[in-house]
This record gives structure tokens, sequence and C-alpha cells, in this order.
């Protein structure tokens, strides 16, 4: 038994020794994590000196958070993480950023650089290296870089990171403007990062070539597609490319399943409301109003609903409940149609009342999609109670007028009768050349 003794008394004490080094390790890394001031990190390097972690978090608090900065012994401190770790690319990451920060960088470059050896198939690394490089001036070889970067940033996904994506190309847009060069020089060709791009370039003042990539591009299984789509619709709409829109518009109805539905005989899309509107669905379309369906925004005080009970056809129509003292005006539901210019044009419509006031009636109104200043027409619903009625009205569109927006409103109700609660009824909409 004795002669088992220097080797049982090994093992303890290697035991024992392990077990200091874990409970010094596991304290360190919890006073890292968990403390707020620089003495937790000057204790958890006395816990664990030779932890290549948490000397480097001690440089980072020093370099970031101390005040002031204690730069020299944060750069001594992450070099020293560096030697400890010399095939760890964070270390080599942080000590780049550091010198660069501090204003050394040749010597950021060589610390970036070694960052990207180490990690070639990283995007983290790419990254970092790549924007250092564009704030260093060294624009082409920071293009590389940078799509080095996106083309990682997807990790085994076909198609890149979308955030990554739009992050490399703002950072390229934010030196070197709308370049389309180089903006599609750190984009693979694949459709997902074409989407991308035309996603980017739409917000960016640069519809044209969006909308040329946009027909380039082809539905995905992911929805990146349909998501261009909606930043589409808002960009043709608010510069009045009213055409390019509709384009738009039937890629996402036939994403949905359905087309048009509008015809020569009738240019008003859902005429009827005998399915819900697109905005139901995707609320986005109706705030502010967008697209070629009817679009139905809620209202604190009117109910506003379709209806299966009261139709003149077809299954559904058009309801307006006004059971309350109303705080602003109704106008809530509208369309955008598409015209052409100096185009004779018949609006008609069934419409239903019951106890509806004579001095303040609902009302469809017809405007310039773009200014409703060119023109303005009314046209009210009957006031009392009333079974259903055929209205119309004929107008001209004005020579610059491309679309126009029918809306459903009403004045602000300041009274409210309770006994005598007034409702309206619309069904059967139909907009067409005066001529056919």
């Amino acid at each position: 038994m004795f002669k088992r003794l220097p080797a049982l008394i090994a093992v303890i004490a290697l035991a024992v020794w392990l077990g200091n080094f874990i409970i010094k390790n596991f304290l360190a890394a919890s006073l890292i994590a968990y403390g707020e001031d620089g003495a937790s990190r000057d204790q958890a390097l006395v816990y664990s000196p030779s932890n290549p972690l948490v000397v480097a978090a001690r440089a980072k608090f020093l370099l970031y958070r101390a005040d002031p900065p204690r730069e020299e012994e944060a750069i001594a401190e992450l070099q020293r993480a560096t030697l400890l770790a010399p095939r760890d690319y964070r270390f080599w990451l942080e000590l780049g950023r550091a010198y660069e920060n501090t204003g050394a960088a040749d010597r950021a470059e060589k610390a970036l650089r070694r960052a990207v050896q180490l990690a070639p198939r990283y995007f983290e690394t790419r990254w970092a290296f790549a924007n250092f490089l564009l704030r260093a001036g060294k624009t082409e070889a920071a293009l590389n870089d940078l799509r080095e970067a996106v083309a990682l940033s997807g990790g085994v996904a076909p198609y890149p990171d979308r955030a990554a994506t739009m992050n490399a190309l703002n950072t390229v847009a934010g030196v070197l403007g709308n370049n389309l060069g180089a903006l599609r020089g750190i984009l693979p060709a694949d459709n997902v990062s074409q989407i991308y791009l035309a996603e980017f370039l739409a917000n960016h003042d640069a519809l044209d070539q969006a909308l040329e990539i946009w027909r380039r591009s082809s539905a995905d299984g992911r929805g990146h597609y349909r998501r261009l789509l909606f930043q589409l619709l808002p960009a043709t709409q608010s510069k009045g490319r009213f055409a390019e829109m509709r384009e738009i518009w039937q890629s996402l109805m036939t994403l949905e399943g359905g087309g048009l539905e509008n015809s020569a005989d009738n240019l008003m899309i859902n005429s009827g409301f005998e399915r819900p509107p697109l905005s139901d669905k995707y609320p986005s379309l109706a705030s502010p109003p967008t697209g070629f369906d009817w679009t139905m925004r809620h209202h604190p005080e009117v109910a506003a609903r379709r209806d299966s009970v009261e139709k003149k056809t077809g299954s559904y129509s058009l309801r307006l409940t006004f059971n309350s003292a109303m705080n602003s005006e109704f106008e809530n539901i509208s369309q955008l149609v598409l015209v052409e210019p100096s185009r004779t044009y018949r609006l008609s419509y069934f419409v239903k009342s019951k106890q509806i006031p004579s001095q303040e009636p609902p009302y469809v109104e017809i405007t310039d999609a773009m200014d409703a200043a060119i023109f303005n027409l009314r046209s009210p619903a009957p006031s009392g109670t009333t079974e259903w009625i055929e209205q119309s009205l004929v107008f001209s569109a004005p020579e610059n007028t491309r679309a126009i927006r029918l809306t459903i409103r009403s004045p602000r109700l300041g009274v409210v009768d309770r006994l005598r609660i007034g409702e309206v009824w619309f069904d059967d909409f139909k907009l067409k050349l005066e001529s056919q």
C-alpha cells in the first residue's frame, strides 16, 4: 500500500490543481460576464492570468469603457492575448480594431489581415477588414473583401443574409453613392441577391435601375420577391409612375393566386366587395393607401365592413354604420384606378341609405391620384331611407392625370341620434370610358 502512496498523492494533487484551475476560470468568466467595472476585470485577471479571453476582455474595457481610456495598456494586453492564442482570429481582430481606434492604421491593417488569414471563410473577419480598407480609401481591395463577406453571410444557405447584404450596400453607397457597378460588384449573381439590390435601389432614389432588376427577377420560396414588390409599389406610386405600378400589382396578384379582375368594361378591381381587400392581409397597403384594390383603414367611430345581408348583386356589399359622434371625418376607404389623360369616363355605383341626415350625407369623391387640388368631384349618397339607387358621374380626366383615387367619405358628424343610427351601403362600382 505504501508503494502506491506517491502515485495516490500525485493523483490527489492533480485533482486539487485541476479543480482549482476550473474554479478560478469559472470565477474569471463570471466576473467578465457580469462585472460592471474595471475592478471586476482586474480580479478576473488575477484568477486567470493566462486566459486570452480574460486578457482581451480586460483590454477592451480599458480601451472602450475606462475613463479616461488606457490605450497603451489595452494595446499591450491585446498583443499578449495574440501571443497566448496566436491561431485564434478573434484576438487579432480585436487588436486590429484597437490599432485603428488609436490611429495606428498600418498596424491595424496587418492585424486585421492576419485575422482574415486565420479565418478566411468567416463573415466577421472579411467584414471588418473590408470596412477598414474602405475607411482607409483602398476602395478596390475593400470591394473585393466585401464581396467575400456578403457571399459568406448566408452560412449554408445558397444566398446571402439580407441584413448583411443591406449593410454592405449601405456601406458602399455611403462612400461611392449609387454606383451601380460597385453595388453589383459586391453581390453574387443569384436571384435573391439581385432582389436585395433592387430593394436597396428602390429605397435610394434609383427606381429605374430597381425596376430593370425586378423585371429580370423571379419569385422565390422565402418571400424575398414579395418583399421587393412591397418596396416597389409605394416607390412607383409616390413618383406617379402608375403604369409600372400596375405591372408590379399584377405580379403581386399572381403570387396571391388571382388576377387584376378588371376589364375595359370596368376599370375597377373588386368592384362589388366580393372578396376581402388585399390590405386586410397586408396592412401596410392601407396606410398610406397603396395599390389598385380597395384599401380599408380603421376609423374609431365609423364601423365599415363587408355586408353579406344587404347587397345589390353578388354576395357582399360595403356597409358604413354611423353609431357615435365622430371626432374626425371619414375618408378611410379608397381605390386607385389607372386612367388616360384627357379621356371622358363614367362612374356608376349602387347605394342604399338608412336614416342618413340630409345636411351631411356620405359621398363618393374622385380626385387626381397625385394632387387632389387638380380636380375634385363628389357624388353624395341619398339622404333619409332609400332602397338601392344607381348613381353615376361623368368626368374628363385632366391632361396630366394618369390615375384617379376614388374615396368613400363622410363629413364629421358631431351629434348622433342613438335611436336613429344612420347606415349606408355601396355596391357594384363601375368605371368605364364614356365612349364605350
